[in-house]
């Protein structure tokens, strides 16, 4: 009972924290597609509120808090993105170009970040034993891209997404040996706009 109090007490106080950095809020439409294992496509139109700490100036543009809310799938936050402003460029802390400033004021820059998962493959003969094993590396990229676009009411807000997903799939050299279980790369994709004030 203690554990579900905490529970309780923890999830109360994340929802909280939330509403509380959320300086620019809003609500948007999300469309958002899955690749199956099949190679077939799942495709989802979702409703959704934002919640952003995001600040401009003639130095930095600084996106350090996002909070995202998305029916049926729930809510997460991206990491936060500080850049430094270089003419009309948009740099990070290695000097290295994510973005720009265009002659309207709309500001546009990319966050892109990747995991490894290593594995083993195993290659069997058409006797069904092993002749061979290697070791593999799958690299899972994510590109987010953020667009903020001024208006009156405060900000026409892009965020587009493409991220590799893992899934595992079954591989057989022969009909009669086993099958290997290995991952697999699966493709998702997503956009969602908001305007927030």
């Amino acid at each position: 009972m203690k554990y579900m109090a905490f529970i309780l007490v923890a999830l109360g106080f994340s929802i909280s924290h939330a509403q509380v950095l959320g300086e620019l809020k809003g609500a948007g439409p999300m469309t958002a597609s899955y690749e199956r294992l099949d190679g077939s496509y799942e495709y989802m139109d979702l409703k959704c509120t934002v919640a952003l700490n995001y600040h401009q100036s003639a130095e930095k543009v600084d996106l350090d808090f996002s909070f995202y809310d998305c029916n049926r799938l729930g809510g997460w936050n991206d990491l936060p993105v500080s850049l430094k402003v270089q003419g009309g460029s948009l740099v990070d802390a290695q000097g290295q170009e994510k973005g720009r400033i265009l002659a309207d004021g709309t500001v546009e820059f990319t966050a892109h970040t990747y995991s490894t998962v290593q594995y083993q493959d195993t290659k069997y003969d058409f006797n069904c034993q092993p002749y061979s094993t290697s070791k593999k590396t799958l690299r899972l990229d994510k590109v987010t891209s953020y667009t903020f676009a001024k208006v009156e009411e405060g900000y026409r807000f892009t965020r587009k997404q493409s991220e590799d997903r893992m899934a595992y799939k079954s591989r057989k050299g022969h009909a009669r040996c086993p099958a290997v279980i290995i991952p697999a790369k699966m493709k998702s994709s997503s956009s969602l706009m908001a305007t927030i004030k």
